[in-house]
């Protein structure tokens, strides 16, 4: 089963996606260690969701839509960042305890119910591959839960959605760790870059039960998710059959531009012509 979100991001260049569960993976190359039975340590960050005795981060008022998962990975070096950010001086030893020679990666870890960066040795397994935690990806992956046990690498989103790649959307997925460790707290949510389902717009029997598919990417690629509430002019994330505008952060209702625009009512047309959208779809506008 694939990945979902809540809502979708339409209009000046960028779509994107929350929420939602993490779909089952098939890997090969083996099995990760066993899960260490001791959180990650360190100190700071944020982007923990927890019970109500405990303080819940919350996505700031005013953000940039192209960094907004950033305040869930904490302050310090950036997972999925520069390499540079972990890099030894050059001297024989790393001040980790570790040697120079070993490779280090910003990694989000477990600490006290937080997500918080810190450098840590790359795992061996590429995206996609099999994990217990973060410590089992190779650099620039987390380790995200999985449907059923474990969980699956994935490429951080931590800076610049729109910097995963071609077929994945930057999105919220439980850290893998924290579903493991949750007694009294919730998952943690980090960003991570989940595979795109590909459906087709205004026709959610394509999704799985309870998701709908919208628009994901500023290149118009589309994924069934998770839906809001939102309708047109209201604030995302949106009810299905409708896309959120990133420049108003209010939604806008998709329509078939070949289909004279039924779903836009009198007083309205569809209007494509953009690369956000897929051939053949747009948002209804006035004519008044």
């Amino acid at each position: 089963m694939g990945d979902a979100s809540a809502g979708g991001y339409e209009d000046g260049g960028g779509v994107f996606g929350s929420g939602g569960g993490e779909g089952a993976s098939t890997q090969s190359g083996g099995s990760p260690p066993p899960p260490a039975s001791a959180s990650g340590s360190g100190s700071g960050g944020a982007g923990g969701v927890v019970n109500e005795d405990l303080n819940i981060p919350a996505a700031p008022e005013a953000q940039d839509p192209y960094t907004r998962f950033a305040y869930l990975c904490g302050d310090g070096c950036t997972p999925g960042g520069e390499p540079t950010e972990c890099s030894s001086d050059g001297g024989a030893s790393t001040g980790t305890g570790l040697p120079a020679a070993q490779t280090l990666h910003c990694q989000l870890v477990l600490d006290d119910g937080d997500a918080i960066p810190s450098c840590r040795p790359a795992g061996r397994f590429e995206a996609g591959g099999p994990c217990h935690s973060g410590a089992d990806c190779a650099a620039g992956l987390g380790c995200v839960a999985a449907d059923g046990e474990g969980g699956v690498c994935r490429q951080y989103c931590c800076g610049h959605v729109e910097s995963c790649a071609a077929g994945t959307y930057c999105d919220e997925r439980p850290m893998a760790e924290s579903v493991v460790e949750a007694s009294a707290r919730a998952p943690v949510p980090i960003p991570v870059c989940v595979p795109a389902m590909n459906c087709e717009l205004l026709n959610d029997s394509v999704c799985p039960t309870g998701l709908t598919c919208t628009i994901v990417r500023e290149d118009g690629t589309t994924s069934c998710v998770v839906p809001g509430e939102g309708r047109a002019d209201e604030r995302c994330p949106c009810a299905p059959g409708f896309v959120c505008s990133m420049l108003t952060n209010q939604c806008k209702q998709l329509c078939r531009i070949d289909s004279r625009a039924p779903e836009c009512g009198a007083g309205a047309k569809c209007q494509g012509g953009s690369a956000i959208y897929p051939a053949g779809f747009g948002v209804c506008v006035s004519t008044s």
